[in-house]
C-alpha cells in the first residue's frame, strides 16, 4: 500500500516532483537527481522483485530516503490496479542485465532470455497522480519499461498536460512483442503538446535511437530538462 501522506508532506513544502518508472537494479536517474538537486522529490516505480530490493539498498546507502518513495509495481495503461505477467530476463543475451525485464514478451535478440515470469501489480500513473499533492506541475516523468513506454505515458491521462519534461525509450518493438514503435510514441507526444529536443543513439546498435527527451511546449521554462543518466 502506498503511503501518500509521506509523499504529500514533502510535496506540500514545494519540492519538485519527478517520477521515475523502471529503475533497473541501481536507479541511476533517481540517484543523479537526488544528488544534483536538494529540492527534488522522486517517486520511483520498479516491478522486478530483486531489482526493487536492490534499489531500496541503494537508497539507504545514499541517505536520500527522505526525498524518495519507492513503489514495487509496474505501470500500464489500465483502468485500475490489476495483476499482470512480468517477464524477468537475464543471462548472456541481455548482458546479464535484469533491467531488460518487461511486461512485454521478449522476442528477437532476447527470445529465450526469460528466467522467471512474475505476477506483478500494474497501476496507471493517473491513479497515482490523482492522490499526489503536487503544485500544478510535474517536473519530469522518465520511463524505461522495455516496450511499454507509450502505455506508461498514456496512463497519465490528463496529468500529462502538467508534465514539463518526458524522457522515454524510443522504440524497442524489435525485442518485445507488442512494444510501441518510435513513430507511435512520437505521434502521441506531439498530439498532447510535446516536442523532441534531444535524441540519444547507440553506435554499437547501428546508431539506433534508444532514448529521446521531450519538452512540453505549453509549460516548459527551458529548452532542456534537468540532466539525467543518459546525458
Amino acid at each position: 500500500m502506498i503511503d501518500y501522506t509521506v509523499i504529500n508532506e514533502k510535496l506540500m513544502k514545494g519540492m519538485k516532483l519527478r517520477i521515475d518508472v523502471g529503475l533497473s537494479m541501481n536507479m541511476p536517474n533517481t540517484l543523479k537527481w537526488l544528488n544534483d538537486d536538494e529540492d527534488v522529490y522522486v517517486v520511483g516505480i520498479e516491478p522486478h522483485p530483486n531489482n526493487f530490493k536492490s534499489c531500496c539498498s541503494h537508497l539507504e546507502t545514499h541517505h536520500a530516503g527522505n526525498r524518495c518513495y519507492l513503489i514495487e509495481a509496474a505501470v500500464d495503461n489500465v483502468a485500475m490496479p490489476t495483476q499482470r505477467d512480468f517477464y524477468g530476463l537475464g543471462g548472456p543475451a541481455t548482458g546479464n542485465d535484469p533491467g531488460t525485464s518487461s511486461l512485454c514478451k521478449p522476442i528477437g535478440r532476447f527470445e529465450g532470455a526469460t528466467q522467471q515470469v512474475y505476477s506483478v501489480e500494474c497501476l496507471p500513473l493517473s491513479d497515482l497522480c490523482n492522490k499526489l499533492a503536487y503544485n500544478k506541475v510535474i517536473d519530469v516523468v522518465k520511463t524505461d519499461t522495455q516496450g511499454r513506454d507509450l502505455n506508461v505515458l498514456r496512463s497519465l491521462g490528463e496529468h500529462i498536460k502538467n508534465v514539463k519534461y518526458i524522457y522515454a525509450e524510443y522504440d524497442e518493438s524489435e525485442d518485445y512483442e507488442g512494444g510501441n514503435t518510435g513513430e507511435e510514441l512520437e505521434a502521441f507526444l506531439q498530439e498532447v503538446g510535446f516536442e523532441r529536443y534531444n535524441t540519444i543513439r547507440v553506435p554499437e546498435r547501428n546508431n539506433k535511437i534508444v532514448d529521446c527527451e521531450y519538452r512540453n511546449l505549453n509549460i516548459s521554462d527551458s529548452d532542456r530538462g534537468p540532466r539525467w543518466n543518459s546525458d
